[in-house]
């Protein structure tokens, strides 16, 4: 791949808002996002495995994009105010972890906690089982402790004096080791990997923060190296790419977007699979992107991935007044609305959880065996995990359109006027209390971003959307999946009683020859007796035989049909009377259709 391109249009084009930052980087990378052949190098740029950021300025008339800034350019334009043209910004981060100067930048222009601003900057974990990295730290402790162990019995031997401080130095350099061994099994990406429905909702005075992982449907296989245990655990999430996201708003109308780097240890070198997965997890990005620009850009006419940011039907001063407000709180809610792409993994279309389940129940009426119960549990681990996913979105949307309000104890122990003080003041920050210092109007206490009407009601339409196609669709594929399990037992069982009832059937048959064949058993006995004076004819022995054989078969008749056990009585199995009657049924059929002919 190539590396950040630079157009050719001169700086002469842009307007004095970047003139004036005095910033080379920025002058030759800022270009209008409005000309086509502008916008074509951009929209490649985010299809490009090795771009590191972007920035969007834009408003209702002009838009200008640079891509891969340096922290430097981004210090200057975040510190410098834009003008009233150019409403809303937008910076998207990619390889965060390669980004760490400019993640601080952000964080402490816009005064994030420590604790966020140190998980974005994350490294990434490290591609090799979790149980292997566990197995090594363990025995690194063990080493570690077993020589502090022995040199501890030869600090005793040689002066006992030095005992109790040798013991805290190893106590210290235990403590060190255990909270060093918590931190790597605890690290911020390994989180998110575990516990895929983990999400996090952050406020500050300039910006609320969402944090949470994206699904996105590509079949995922494990590499041929994984353990066992590492390959059953793919089986228990769903079939997808995982990809933890950051969105955030922010006061002056900014919108900052950080993605995980789905590879982060090849470097841009990806094979077409993985370039795939790529495209994939950067589609609904790279659809807002394209939206934002009013060149023509690919699928513009396509209704369904049409946004109402910059391009609006109508053009009426009650909606115009209300577009420079509208934008920021907008386009945060596309960034996260991307709800289509999770959905596809439990929808009938493609590899859907409903068609994988009536595959099973198919192969269930054919056969039905202990493997469909093993199957079942997994997709049924799957589901729980989406299920999961999806109600961490609802509470984050709750979370969202939460209002924020003061309390009396916000009132009383932070020094913040109440709504009527900063109404009837006319100065309210200059107001300046003898003991505590400057008291600070309610409105400006409160945490968080406040989003315009229009995402508002944007935000509540997903909360049900989810709650209508997504939730319900897992509940409906679970109910299967449980009608499937009791499903296959009973199958089962059935299945053990035909082997039941046609043993009882061949024993049966045994039974019934054993006692027609008795008497003429006995009767060839009585017959093959030499007695006295007394001689037997062949013709007197069949005339016996046949009187006796027919009296037996009519006596085991009458048995058979007063027990019930007739042969045509079965239910599951077929006699042979009645496969020899069917089959001579067909062959009269076939022989009149073939004289009809």
């Amino acid at each position: 791949m190539a590396g950040p391109f630079r157009p050719a249009s001169p700086a002469e084009d842009l307007p004095a808002y970047y003139q004036d930052l005095s910033d080379e980087n920025i002058q030759h990378s800022f270009r209008n996002f409005d000309t086509e052949r502008n916008f074509d190098l951009f929209d490649r740029q985010t299809r490009n495995p090795r771009s590191n950021n972007f920035c969007l300025d834009f408003g209702e008339d002009d838009a200008f994009c640079a891509f891969d800034l340096d922290a430097q350019s981004y210090s200057k334009l975040l510190s410098s105010p834009r003008p009233a043209d150019l409403h809303t910004r937008w910076i998207n981060i990619w390889m965060p972890y390669n980004q760490k100067d400019l993640l601080k930048v952000i964080g402490q222009h816009f005064d994030f906690t420590p604790r966020l601003l140190g998980m974005m900057k994350s490294d990434p974990c490290p591609p090799k089982p979790q149980s292997l990295r566990r197995k090594k730290s363990s025995s690194t402790l063990r080493s570690r402790l077993s020589g502090k162990s022995s040199r501890s019995a030869r600090v005793k031997q040689a002066n006992q004096s030095s005992l109790d401080s040798e013991e805290s130095i190893g106590m210290t350099e235990l403590m060190h080791s255990t909270q060093l061994e918590m931190v790597q099994d605890l690290s911020h990406y390994q989180l998110v990997d575990d516990v895929w429905h983990w999400s996090t909702v952050d406020w500050g005075r300039r910006f609320v923060c969402l944090g949470y992982n994206s699904l996105h449907n590509v079949r995922t296989k494990p590499p041929e190296d994984h353990e066992r245990d590492e390959e059953d655990r793919k089986r228990d999430v769903p079939h997808g790419k995982r990809v933890w996201n950051w969105l955030l708003l922010c006061e002056d109308k900014t919108v900052i977007s950080v993605s995980e780097d789905p590879f982060p240890f090849e470097d841009g070198a990806l094979r077409a699979e993985e370039l795939k997965m790529l495209y994939t997890s950067r589609r609904n990005l790279v659809n807002v992107f394209r939206q934002l620009s009013k060149a023509p850009t690919p699928l513009r006419e396509t209704a369904l991935i049409q946004l109402p940011i910059r391009n609006r039907v109508g053009n009426s001063e009650e909606e115009t007044a209300h577009r420079p407000t509208d934008a920021p709180g907008l386009l945060f809610y596309y960034l996260f609305e991307d709800w289509g792409t999770t959905f596809n993994l439990i929808s009938r279309r493609d590899h859907g959880y409903g068609a994988e389940l009536d595959r099973l129940r198919q192969e269930m009426l054919v056969k039905a065996d202990l493997t469909h119960i093993d199957q079942l549990h997994h997709i049924g681990c799957q589901l729980a995990v989406l299920k999961r996913v999806y109600q961490s979105y609802s509470l984050i949307i709750e979370r969202v359109l939460k209002k924020q309000e003061a309390t009396l104890a916000s009132l009383k122990n932070s020094h913040i006027m109440s709504g009527a003080q900063s109404f009837t003041s006319e100065h309210p920050t200059q107001i300046v209390n003898s003991t505590s210092g400057p008291m600070i109007p309610e409105t400006d206490s409160l945490l968080g971003v406040s989003l315009s009407s229009a995402a508002k009601v944007r935000f509540e339409r997903l909360k049900d959307r989810i709650a209508l196609y997504a939730l319900s669709e897992i509940e409906e594929c679970m109910l299967q999946k449980e009608s499937l399990v009791m499903m296959n037992f009973n199958l089962i069982a059935i299945k053990e009683s035909f082997s039941v009832e046609r043993l009882t059937w061949v024993t049966l048959l045994l039974a019934k020859i054993t006692i027609l064949f008795t008497p003429v058993t006995l009767m060839t006995g009585y017959f093959s007796i030499q007695f006295k004076d007394t001689e037997f004819a062949i013709s007197g022995y069949w005339w016996t035989f046949a009187i006796v054989f027919g009296v037996s078969l009519f006596l085991l008749f009458l048995f058979s049909f007063f027990s019930g056990t007739f042969e045509g009585k079965k239910i599951v199995t077929r006699s042979w009377s009645r496969v020899a009657l069917e089959g001579g049924k067909r062959w009269v059929r076939r022989r009149g259709k073939g004289k009809i002919v």
